[in-house]
């Protein structure tokens, strides 16, 4: 098993290189690309954080590689992925910030604001495409944030979509969902689990076949929302920092 981690103050993206099932030496290697949205780099266990718990984290890190001498492409949520899926710049796909880039008082704009798009377009090639046309099964768990459609992630190189959608964050983390593209659980289920569910039976599924896992998770952007036991854990969890937030690290977990 290889990990390479890269991480930066608005993403932190864990690349795994897993088998689906059994391997030989000729079969390709399968992939699983996990990007936890909104994640500091200095908030995991193995980063010498020791109020948030991130068990699974900090193993792989121990049983991988890490770089941490590594700049983000952009410093939010869908340009960075953008520049992820495409490897190119953001001068080059167009997507620079969310939404609108003439947000805020305009008084505070020192330049002009480049022009911006939310989409990626589909002449910017996607990973998902190129895998996708090497024999690969491919699948999107969880945030897309680059468009819907035909610029959604079945429009994009990948087989099957769970949750992805144009949605920059959940109205909820708690089921009912309200996302189209993600099917609900029992109520009261946390979206997490939920979508880690699918995602693990898809690989069961997929076993004899080489998958490229596409799994940008929904945590630990806002809206703030945690498991209720969890959340009185790190109340109840003296705070060896600064400052700490119980929800924010029951996210984590």
């Amino acid at each position: 098993m290889h990990l390479f981690r890269y991480a930066v103050p608005s993403l932190l993206i864990l690349s795994l290189l897993i088998s689906c099932g059994p391997r030989s030496t000729s079969q390709k290697t399968n992939i699983i690309l996990f990007v936890v949205d909104d994640l500091g780099w200095i908030d995991p266990g193995f980063m010498g954080n020791t109020y948030n718990a991130t068990p699974n984290i900090d193993r792989i890190a121990k049983e991988g590689i890490q770089f941490t001498n590594a700049y983000a492409n952009a410093p939010n949520c869908a340009p960075t992925r953008a520049c992820l899926l495409s490897g190119q710049y953001s001068p080059r796909h167009g997507v620079y910030t969310v939404g609108s880039p003439e947000r805020g008082k305009s008084i505070y704009r020192k330049i002009i604001p480049s022009k911006n798009t939310t989409v990626l377009a589909r002449d910017n090639m996607t990973i998902g495409e190129v895998l996708q046309r090497n024999g690969y099964v491919t699948a999107h768990f969880g945030k897309w944030h680059l468009g819907d459609g035909d610029t959604g992630p079945l429009g994009r190189g990948f087989d099957y979509n769970f949750g992805g959608n144009k949605m920059g964050h959940p109205k909820s983390y708690f089921s009912p969902y309200h996302n189209k593209k993600l099917k609900d659980g029992p109520d009261g289920g946390y979206r997490t689990d939920r979508v880690a569910q699918e995602a693990a039976q898809f690989i069961g599924q997929k076993k004899d076949s080489a998958c490229f896992i596409d799994f940008p998770f929904y945590n630990v952007h806002t809206p703030w929302q945690g498991k209720q036991g969890l959340i009185e854990k790190y109340t109840e969890k003296p705070c060896d920092r600064e400052k700490c937030n119980p929800t924010y690290a029951a996210m984590l977990e």
